[in-house]
């Protein structure tokens, strides 16, 4: 049955993306990699699955990311980091901590424009353990009228990937922040450049989950964290660079998981090249099952985008014809936008989303889906 989903009440909706990139296409050869990774990982016992530390990796050296104390952390986090949007990689945003406890943010608008601002900064512990190491962050701004914004972010994961160190950060306080407001992101990704190099070395010839933070199809390279199929740091928080084996093409992944700490089944050879890899999240299921979502849930990620909430604004609606298309390997709902009128609607806009949340954008001039981000 066809169903209308009024635009003001999604327009309202708050939801999480992820920096994604280029939709790119799913091959055949691709896909029968992904099949031998869930073979090998569901055939292994939780014991035969090496999740232990990297082999060989050198404990010698500290590790600047495993902090000891306050003091630690406030190191690394001092100086200026750079943000960018979900879908992007344009830096939209710099934001710097000092170590007395103040932060300026500056901030480049749509047009092109930009503003700044100075505030505070306050480590606190989000269980209140006094042995727990800091790991929340609370950022207030002074507004007019003497009325202070505070917005709380936990610091969810960090590792050292190519020559940054990287924070994802995740909004805890029921209101807005810069990243929410400005950018409708509540899961925040900022990095900071340093001369910190990695002390591991890569897996040979095993199977095991990793975070990917970075890829580079250009020099088919995979930057890759060792972690629990929880999505745990095992070991040093540091992003090791994998090269891929000739047989694997990187373009047939899903893009939106291979940046920020997306979770993979990993297969190497003896020379340390990932010859097969897979998003976890296609695990978790058995071989026959289907990952189903309804249009109600497609319908409440695309709202989540602001292109969707204009458009929503303006008065149109979201319509379901029950029609399916399969982007990037990805089965998708399509949802259309357009004017309702008493016994008709005028279909505008076509949006495709995904179960793993991937929503594209159709382009009717060159009758392609393109990536909108990742809801």
């Amino acid at each position: 049955m066809n169903k209308w989903i009024s635009g003001l009440l999604m327009a309202t909706l708050i939801l999480c993306p992820v920096t994604g990139c280029t939709a790119l296409g799913a091959s055949e050869e691709a896909v029968n990699q992904n099949q031998q990774v869930k073979s090998a990982v569901n055939n292994k016992s939780t014991a035969q699955v090496p999740l232990t530390s990297r082999a060989g990796a050198a404990q010698n050296t500290a590790d600047p990311l495993n902090f000891a104390n306050e003091n630690a952390l406030r190191e690394v986090l001092v100086g200026q980091w750079v943000y960018c949007p979900p879908a992007s990689s344009e830096p939209a945003l710099w934001i710097s901590f000092t170590k007395d406890g103040k932060v300026h943010e500056r901030i480049k608008n749509p047009n092109g424009s930009y503003q700044e601002r100075n505030g505070s900064y306050q480590l606190q512990r989000w269980e209140m353990r006094p042995e727990v190491v800091p790991n929340l962050l609370q950022i207030q701004f002074p507004v007019a009228g003497r009325y202070v914004t505070t917005s709380d972010f936990l610091i969810e994961r960090k590792t050292l990937c190519d020559g940054k160190i990287v924070l994802e950060l995740m909004q805890m306080n029921n209101g807005d922040s810069t990243f929410s407001t400005n950018f409708s992101d509540t899961c925040p990704v900022l990095e900071r450049a340093t001369i910190w190099q990695p002390q591991g070395t890569v897996k040979k010839g095993e199977t095991f989950y990793g975070a990917v933070w970075k890829m580079n199809p250009t020099t088919k390279t995979v930057w890759v964290d060792d972690v629990t199929e929880d999505g745990l740091n095992i070991g040093r928080y540091e992003s090791l660079p994998y090269q891929v084996a000739p047989q694997l093409d990187l373009n047939a992944l899903p893009p939106q998981l291979l940046v920020n700490g997306g979770i993979w089944t990993i297969q190497t050879d003896s020379m340390g090249r990932i010859t097969a890899m897979e998003p976890y999240i296609y695990g978790e299921y058995d071989d026959g099952y289907d990952m189903e979502m309804t249009e109600e849930e497609a319908a409440t990620i695309l709202s989540g985008f602001t292109e969707v909430q204009f458009y929503l604004n303006q008065g149109m609606s979201m319509f379901f014809d029950g029609d399916i298309e399969v982007i990037s390997g990805e089965t998708c709902i399509v949802i259309a936008l357009g004017t309702n009128h008493r016994d008709y609607f005028v279909r505008e806009l076509y949006y495709a989303v995904s179960p793993y949340g991937t929503v594209y954008s159709y382009d009717v001039i060159t009758d392609t889906w393109n990536l909108l981000g990742l809801g």
